[in-house]
């Protein structure tokens, strides 16, 4: 029965070990997710951010007048909204980054992309040091234009293989699946030597 125990205690504190880890970060701050008037300001926003697995991002917006599309590298430089990923129209729309590697995010209204409502990052695992890239993602100047005939895409969310979205407002990218507890070895070192006393 003690082991048992001791095993349990172990599990939750290593999973309290990774949520310590884990920051919410409210894209674009005050501003939040709007057509800004710097088309550079969501760039600026996310340099010299730490953005890891586990962490989550929450896009807040006007509902009707914005939305997030998770989209792919080739989608975001172009502003093509045609064929997102994903789409979610229900603010707040929060997402959780769950793998590692750049990630894309437009608003498919009107030429909002064009002009700078456009967010990419890039994640990495839960130990990287500060500086081994994150932030934004490579290549993520803005000043692309979108396709020719473009229109807005449409208001349902879609559901690839490996994104949830639950009423549109959670959603979690499809990526290559790779992550790491690195950041939380020395913790978890700490957590086993002090199970292993009782």
């Amino acid at each position: 029965m003690a082991r048992v125990f001791k095993t349990v205690t172990f599990l939750v504190l290593v999973f309290a070990a990774v949520v310590v880890f884990a920051e919410d970060y409210d894209v674009g701050d005050d501003m939040e997710w709007m057509r800004p008037s710097d088309p550079q300001f969501y760039v600026t926003w996310a340099t010299g951010k730490t953005f890891r697995v586990g962490d989550e991002l929450e896009f807040d917006f006007a509902a009707g007048r914005h939305d997030v599309a998770v989209v792919t590298k080739d989608a975001f430089e172009n502003c093509e909204k045609e064929k997102p990923i994903s789409l979610m129209t229900t603010p707040p729309v929060k997402i959780m980054l769950n793998t590692t590697g750049p990630q894309y995010f437009i608003c498919t209204i009107g030429d909002h992309c064009r002009f700078g409502q456009k967010l990419s990052i890039n994640v990495v695992g839960t130990g990287a040091t500060p500086g081994a890239g994150g932030g934004a993602a490579p290549g993520a100047g803005g000043g692309a234009t979108p396709a020719p005939g473009s229109t807005p895409g449409a208001t349902t969310p879609t559901t690839p293989s490996g994104t949830t979205t639950p009423t549109g407002t959670t959603t979690t990218p499809a990526g290559n699946g790779a992550s790491s507890l690195g950041g939380a070895t020395f913790l978890v070192a700490f957590v086993s030597a002090v199970v292993a006393l009782f």
